[in-house]
């Protein structure tokens, strides 16, 4: 009986001993699991959002969009405003655009624009639309007409365009209206493939429809020249019923301005100003009249700062123009 009692006792603490180095290897095994699954997650949410961003440029707002759509950024600079504000436009945000091109009266050793000289905007805009449309439509579902100091956040903007089609003759801004009472965009314009192909086949041959000299009234002289080949003036507000296109830079906007209050604004708004739209859009699209220390802030809080339990996705290599060829500058 001693023997057999003391066998069963030294069965039960090798069985005892055996559980308990096989407990030891099945939670190393969870936790091994448990960091792998973290690290595999981790490392696909990255190729994933690397593989959008190839294509696509940075945008979060689209993460589930199979064609999201492409944006040209035409930007409208002169040789005053070269370094004073064009290249921290070339720096920041316009990184985000799909292609770019710089248009200008003069050269540049960096922003390579296309240079036209002794002309308005508006005689700039009609040669530089149609070089755009001739070159690079097949490679663009918008095309994102801007000045220098204009900061603009893609990502937001591809927010609004997604319900619409590039095939549809449509354009978005701050709607205004000018003393004839027609439409007009402030501050930026961006319109559809379909609007660029109309303007420029059917507005820019055709002095009725559009207007083929100079003038510098170029928002205006745009907005008349789409109206007149059919393209609509799309409603760029939020939900809420405010701007996302806005005429004036953040710190005016959340500091001093009471847009209610500016007469050339509450007169010329196409919309109603009241206690809601007049506040700041939580999906801002473009700010206007920004300067250069506003636009590096405004891109560090946007895309550099980092804040716990939000994902930031990495910058990519962005194609622009060097007078027709294109080139790639890549970010950090």
């Amino acid at each position: 009986m001693t023997k057999n009692r003391q066998k069963c006792e030294s069965i039960f603490r090798l069985c005892f001993r055996d559980f308990f180095i096989s407990l030891k290897i099945l939670l190393k095994l969870l936790v091994t699991f448990w960091f792998c699954l973290s690290v595999i997650q981790a490392d696909y949410t990255r190729l994933f959002n690397l593989k959008r961003s190839t294509a696509d440029k940075d945008s979060p707002s689209n993460a589930t969009n199979v064609s999201r759509p492409r944006i040209f950024c035409l930007i409208f600079t002169s040789v005053e405003r070269h370094d004073y504000i064009a290249i921290y436009g070339q720096s920041t945000w316009i990184r985000n655009c799909d292609r770019y091109l710089f248009v200008s009266n003069s050269i540049h050793p960096v922003l390579e624009p296309l240079v036209i000289k002794n002309r308005y905007r508006w005689g700039a805009m009609l040669i530089s639309l149609g070089y755009v449309y001739r070159y690079y439509a097949d490679e663009m579902d918008w095309l994102l007409k801007v000045n220098d100091d204009n900061f603009v956040i893609l990502e937001n903007l591809r927010k609004l365009l997604q319900p619409y089609s590039s095939d549809e003759p449509i354009s978005f801004g701050c709607k205004m209206k000018n003393n004839e009472n027609q439409t007009y965009m402030h501050g930026g314009n961006v319109f559809s493939r379909e609007a660029l192909r109309r303007l420029v086949t059917n507005g820019f041959t055709n002095s009725s429809l559009c207007y083929l000299d100079d003038s510098p009234y170029d928002d205006e002289e745009l907005s008349r020249c789409l109206r007149n080949v059919g393209v609509v003036a799309g409603d760029s507000r939020d939900a809420m019923g405010r701007q996302r296109f806005l005429p004036f830079n953040p710190e005016q906007y959340l500091v001093d301005l009471e847009p209610d209050m500016q007469e050339w604004y509450s007169t010329r708004s196409y919309y109603e100003i009241n206690a809601i739209t007049r506040e700041l859009s939580r999906e801002v699209i473009s700010f206007y009249n920004v300067n250069p220390p506003t636009m590096l802030c405004l891109y560090y809080y946007i895309y550099k700062m980092r804040i716990f339990g939000r994902k930031v996705l990495p910058q990519n290599g962005t194609t622009h123009f060097i007078n027709g060829t294109p080139s790639v500058t890549h970010s950090n």
